[in-house]
């Protein structure tokens, strides 16, 4: 797959070639709490699917916003983990997040909800 680019000499363009992405940041937002396997973020990223969840992984990897790597045993599982530098994202999508409540309105009988969301002003 060939990578996209803005091909701007601008820090928001740069941004958005690492991170603009459907996908990329929810997976970001996920990734905030900690650790997660791939089935548990497929799980909680509904409507993904699995052959965009794993490209989005890897250009995120290849972007140095997340690593995986394999746990240790008895775990013996692989996790994707946000690096340093995708950690600083926590900012942005606090932000996207307080500046999407105005458009939040009622839930929609087809809305998934998970309890972590950014959902609510805390």
């Amino acid at each position: 797959m060939s990578r996209r680019s803005y091909d701007q000499y601008c820090a928001v363009a740069r941004a958005l070639d690492a991170v603009g992405e459907r996908w990329s940041l929810l997976i970001v937002r996920e990734l905030l709490g900690g650790p997660r396997r791939y089935t548990d973020l497929h799980a909680d990223l509904p409507g993904v699917s699995t052959d965009i969840l794993a490209a989005r992984l890897k250009q995120l990897e290849g972007e140095g916003v997340l690593l995986r790597r394999k746990l240790e045993r008895p775990a013996n599982a692989t996790v994707y983990e946000l690096t340093e530098r995708g950690a600083a994202l926590s900012e942005v999508v606090a932000a996207l997040g307080d500046w999407g409540l105005d458009a939040l309105g009622e839930q929609r009988p087809t809305d998934a909800v998970r309890g972590h969301w950014v959902t609510a002003v805390a």
